[in-house]
């Protein structure tokens, strides 16, 4: 015959809240959701489709960093 109070011990172990915390994380796991990152794709990271034109682009300036959506 077991032991009952190393019967009882397991059984508290199993209960214990580290002891559901493990199963409850274990249960949620699932593939997180991937996005797309900035510049993949058919757009730029403004937004505006890959090679588009700016401003100054010819003389050699920056893309503006203020410019919202497609120019």
């Amino acid at each position: 015959m077991a032991n009952p109070k190393r019967i009882r011990a397991l059984r508290a172990a199993e209960n214990s809240s580290a002891a559901k915390w493990r199963r409850r994380a274990a249960a949620d796991r699932s593939q997180p959701e991937t996005l797309p990152t900035l510049g993949s794709g058919e757009q730029g990271w403004c937004g505006a489709p890959k090679a588009h034109d700016w401003p100054g682009k010819s003389d050699g300036a920056p893309h503006p960093r203020d410019m919202e959506g497609p120019s």
